[in-house]
């Protein structure tokens, strides 16, 4: 690996980035469910820039510093916040759009790094590590992606989702 001070340092960098970026969006919008969405996922940037920051002295520590969540993990405690609101707020405006679409954008650059860093790593735990923030980009990206197909076009994410049901499946 060519800089790897440099490139955790990049790595800090994209998160804080990202990090503000979601709190900034969460604090100005009023759409409950892209706020919480929003909130969710920079309590987890959080998390991440506590692990890169430990890395060099403790990688195996570092992933401990992060619990992983799949998608239905971060949206069962949303939707349960949202219970009978989301009818109303089934919304978006322009500010919202760009902010997923600049948070989208943030997590495919940070999986992209993610992905080069485990890539060079020639250390299994610093591939582990790697990987592991590779995936929950990953999941943040979906996250996104999924929540805004909801907010932009909410028949057709149910008929998606719900697929199953039309198909006979």
């Amino acid at each position: 690996m060519e800089n790897l001070k440099e490139s955790i340092s990049l790595a800090l960098e994209m998160e804080k980035e990202g990090y503000d970026h979601y709190v900034n969006a969460a604090r100005h919008t009023k759409n409950l469910l892209g706020k919480k969405t929003l909130e969710a996922i920079a309590a987890k940037e959080l998390d991440h820039m506590r692990a890169i920051e430990m890395f060099s002295a403790d990688i195996n520590a570092a992933i401990t510093l992060i619990r992983p969540q799949d998608k239905l993990a971060y949206l069962k405690p949303m939707m349960d916040a949202l219970k009978g609101k989301l009818e109303a707020e089934v919304t978006i405006d322009a500010d919202l759009t760009k902010a997923y679409e600049v948070a989208m954008t943030l997590e495919q650059a940070s999986f992209n790094l993610y992905e080069k860093l485990a890539k060079e790593s020639t250390d299994p735990a610093s591939k582990k590590f790697f990987e592991f923030l590779k995936g929950e980009e990953n999941t943040h990206f979906q996250l996104l992606q999924d929540t805004l197909q909801y907010l932009a076009h909410p028949a057709d994410w149910f008929r998606y989702e719900e697929k199953w049901i039309v198909d006979g499946g």
